[in-house]
């Protein structure tokens, strides 16, 4: 006796808009990926923490160019935690850790856990692609983190000029690229660590406290192992900071030099030893996410 099917409405319909193809895919995987940072769409206890810590690094430059104008004090090298542009970086870099800590694993891992892969891999998108994607949201955000208060700063550096507006935007124009290339530094030295141990982590817990553990306690035992002057070769667990390190290469770019107590600098490292350190960890931590992806997807 043969049985007969039974046929069930799911409610499916097909795509009629437009098919945007793989660059539209990407596009929206990079969309998806600011959102998630930043808990759009998402309950209120997904944005407490990510809109925290925009106050946190825009709201000390709005303050200080506030009382700035009030006063009609303000000078690049006012006697402020924050004076400066080179200053102010060390603001915005311990903010910028605390994010990548919180952000990064949620870019990466619900997917992986949730199954979704596949979902990614049956459009035309490519792992290099999502990945991609994914790290041009991280890198995207924290240039928001790094330029937007120094722009604040720029601009209050020219309003309050004696010389007018105008010609002290002029006059300043040699910090902008110091600037870009600052918040390039931290970028590269936070970012594509945190996506290395996303990739690696299965929890996004597990993967804030790895992160904080690099990037924090790993700073503070080469701290501890450059003071244990009878261990060989002691002073090189300085590059061990990862920490501290983008911080040794920002005095560099604004010519401060031996005007910080950090480790890696007591050492007797030159800065460009700091960038080379920063540059090394970066690719190999890009490199190791892609052939990672490459794998799964």
């Amino acid at each position: 006796m043969t049985e007969r099917g039974v046929v069930f409405d799911l409610g499916y319909t097909p795509h009629e808009g437009e098919r945007r193809g793989r660059r539209g895919a990407i596009t929206t995987t990079y969309r998806d990926g600011l959102n998630r940072v930043f808990g759009i769409h998402r309950r209120a206890r997904k944005k407490i923490l990510p809109w925290l810590l925009v106050v946190f690094a825009v709201l000390p430059a709005v303050v200080f160019v506030g009382f700035a104008f009030l006063l009609s004090t303000f000078a690049p090298e006012a006697e402020s935690p924050f004076g400066s542009h080179a200053d102010y970086f060390g603001i915005t870099g311990t903010v910028v850790l605390l994010f990548v800590a919180l952000g990064a694993p949620e870019l990466l891992i619900p997917d992986r856990r949730e199954g979704v892969l596949a979902i990614y891999s049956s459009r035309p998108l490519r792992p290099d692609d999502y990945v991609g994607a994914r790290a041009a949201s991280l890198l995207t955000v924290i240039a928001g983190f790094m330029l937007i208060p120094q722009i604040l700063m720029y601009i209050g550096f020219a309003a309050l000029s004696s010389d007018g507006f105008f010609k002290a935007l002029g006059t300043n124009a040699d910090a902008i690229p110091k600037i870009l290339a600052a918040a390039a530094v931290y970028a590269l030295a936070a970012a594509p660590l945190g996506l290395l141990i996303s990739t690696i982590a299965s929890r996004k817990a597990a993967a804030t406290g790895i992160y904080f553990g690099v990037m924090l306690i790993g700073t503070a035992l080469a701290a501890a192992l450059v003071e244990a002057s009878g261990v060989p070769g002691h002073r090189f667990a300085a590059l061990l900071g990862l920490g501290e390190l983008p911080a040794h290469v920002n005095d560099w770019i604004f010519g401060r030099v031996g005007s910080s107590d950090l480790v890696v600098e007591s050492s007797g490292f030159d800065p460009w030893v700091s960038l080379v350190v920063i540059l090394v960890v970066a690719g190999v931590s890009s490199a190791v996410v892609v052939w990672r992806y490459r794998r799964i997807m």
